[in-house]
């Protein structure tokens, strides 16, 4: 269920990047390169993703998912790492850095229910996945909104 939660996820973030990347009609003022440079972090935490979905399963221990946990955690602070590296064009700073925090709003949730997931009361595992359901789906749509925005600022 997390895995696919993630990929889903990752699959929606690269989605609107590249959404972005459409919008963008020309290379002045640096919007080309800042697009391609979100791409370019997107795509990299997708690919993270894709290469951990499978570390999750109905057989995989406890430690097995705590240990992919992890590092969905540390694809997600690469991408994070990435993002802060990049330089936004003039008038992009805000919601650059909008879109930075709420990437890392992700990793946040990710850490949360690593720590809400050790334990063997099969409830509060249900539990911390569910709360983690809606972190992940909280961020997607606010990131969703932030693209938009940035999409709106690169056409106008």
């Amino acid at each position: 269920m997390v895995a696919a939660l993630m990929r889903r996820r990752a699959a929606v973030l690269l989605a609107l990047v590249v959404a972005a990347a459409t919008g963008c009609g020309s290379d002045d003022g640096g919007r080309k390169d800042y697009v391609k440079a979100l791409n370019t972090a997107q795509t990299g935490l997708a690919r993270r993703f894709t290469q951990l979905q499978s570390r999750i399963t109905p057989t995989s221990t406890a430690k097995q998912d705590e240990k992919t946990l992890l590092a969905y955690e540390a694809a997600v602070g690469t991408t994070v790492r990435g993002l802060r590296a990049v330089d936004p064009p003039d008038g992009f700073d805000a919601l650059h850095r909008q879109f930075v925090g709420q990437v890392a709003d992700y990793g946040a949730a990710l850490r949360r229910a690593r720590a809400e997931l050790d334990g063997d009361d099969p409830r509060a595992i249900l539990a911390a996945q569910g709360r983690l359901k809606t972190a992940v789906a909280a961020t997607a749509r606010r990131l969703n909104a932030t693209i938009q925005a940035i999409n709106q600022k690169l056409e106008g």
